[in-house]
């Protein structure tokens, strides 16, 4: 059985990570060099780390925060924010990152994710959606950080980003961001049954149990974690220890 992934989600503002809730009123929480030290040596089994100001600015991600994590911790690197161009990764890359994440841009232009999978390969290039459920049951897709509705279905843009080359999905309910009340999890049961490469669920896990129903109900393949880490009283060696201990395969902290 595949081992499911816990991992730290790493939302930047600047030079200072912070947390909000429905993608709204950010708060800092602390420096994400010190924190990702933590997280590594806890056992998380990668850090995702999106700077949700670049698109917005016109710029990239501050790749010396990227180097400088890697140069202090060894677990893997996910990282995104304004890329738009193999220059844009390929500076993600040489600060360190294993994978890049694009996510306006993806959903704007699947093509581009074609031009970076057959750049770097497609277990490098990770897209990231944002899909906000209607009153209707329906969900739609956001870009620029959930600022910009897309009038084209998100399953449309899922299929063609996959037949691009995507590696890798990471998929936020908005309604559900750092609510701490647990995953849509009818929406990643929907997911699974039309995502045929890995995917991520991110957006409400709040407690252990959220994560057992999310793994065993959806079957997807990791787990972004937030205020959970960041403003209560978990850990990661905790987590994967409660998940073992419901049958859900994880790697050893």
């Amino acid at each position: 059985m595949i081992a499911k992934r816990i991992i730290p989600l790493f939302l930047l503002r600047g030079d200072r990570l912070v947390k909000g809730t429905r993608f709204k009123n950010h708060i800092d929480v602390g420096d994400p060099i010190s924190q990702a030290m933590i997280y590594d040596a806890q056992g998380a089994d990668e850090i995702i780390i999106l700077d949700i100001d670049a698109t917005s600015q016109g710029r990239t991600i501050n790749t010396s925060i990227i180097s400088e994590i890697i140069r202090k911790c060894r677990l893997p690197i996910a990282a995104g924010g304004g890329i738009k161009s193999i220059a844009d990764a390929r500076k993600c890359f040489h600060a360190g990152a294993d994978k890049i994440i694009v996510n306006t841009q993806a959903v704007l232009n699947p093509s581009l994710i074609r031009v970076l999978a057959d750049e770097f390969g497609s277990q490098s290039v990770v897209v990231a959606m944002d899909l906000l459920r209607t009153q209707k049951g329906k969900y739609d897709i956001y870009v620029r950080c959930g600022t910009q509705k897309v009038k084209d279905s998100f399953e449309q843009i899922l299929s063609q980003v996959i037949k691009c080359g995507a590696g890798e999905i990471v998929i936020t309910a908005i309604q559900q961001e750092g609510t701490l009340g647990g995953f849509d999890i009818d929406l990643y049961k929907k997911l699974r049954a039309i995502i045929p490469i890995p995917f991520i669920a991110s957006g409400g896990v709040g407690s252990y149990d959220h994560m057992v129903d999310l793994f065993k109900i959806t079957g997807c393949d990791g787990c972004g974690v937030g205020k959970m880490l960041f403003l209560r009283d978990y850990d990661i060696v905790r987590i994967k220890s409660y998940l073992k201990g419901r049958f859900v395969a994880v790697r050893d902290a």
